[in-house]
């Protein structure tokens, strides 16, 4: 059976079009819901993880707000910010000032030779230095946490102690010290 123009006109726009223009509503419908879904769970996320970095900055206000943490973290800055060199030759002077030398002295000062150990792992730009000393025991821990305590971006990498004979039979026996040092330099943004 032939159909005619008309029953084909009135097939294609009156059927087909219609399911057609249907069918590409209901798709653009679904897919504009998925995206709307997408974004919705994005900014709940988003929402979340500001929320979670809102009570971490108020913890740590509350943390600096306590004692003289806030203090303590800008000397710390101010201490980044000063000359490496400069600042550990001035803290040893420093130290070294309380000890007679025959008790403690600095015998050398320089760059560690070879590759460090943890602060290549790390891309923190860092320097190594070493330092190396005659004395006892307790004036060599006292000095360290000194220092450590002056410098707080120090980080002991290495420590060697080996023995010095005594010059005579009773008398008491030095160490020598070789300390290596990883400094942590200032990151600016």
């Amino acid at each position: 059976m032939k159909s005619s123009n008309h029953q084909q006109a009135i097939a294609v726009f009156g059927i087909v079009i219609p399911f057609l223009l249907i069918g590409a509503m209901i798709g653009a419908t679904l897919y504009g819901r998925g995206k709307v879904s997408q974004t919705h769970s994005e900014k709940v996320s988003n929402y979340e993880r500001f929320k979670m970095a809102r009570i971490y900055a108020d913890a740590m206000e509350t943390t600096l707000a306590q004692g003289q943490k806030r203090e303590e973290i800008a000397y710390w800055r101010s201490k980044l910010e000063a000359d490496f060199i400069q600042s550990i030759t001035e803290n040893l002077d420093n130290i070294l000032d309380q000890y007679e030398p025959s008790v403690l002295r600095r015998t050398g000062m320089g760059q560690a030779p070879g590759a460090g150990g943890f602060g290549v792992a790390s891309e923190n730009p860092h320097s190594r230095i070493q330092l190396t000393f005659e004395g006892g025991f307790k004036p060599m821990q006292m000095l360290l946490a000194e220092l450590e305590k002056e410098m707080p971006h120090l980080m002991l990498e290495s420590l060697d102690i080996t023995p010095m004979r005594g010059s005579t039979e009773g008398a008491r026996g030095e160490l020598n010290f070789r300390v290596i040092y990883l400094c942590w330099e200032n990151v600016t943004d």
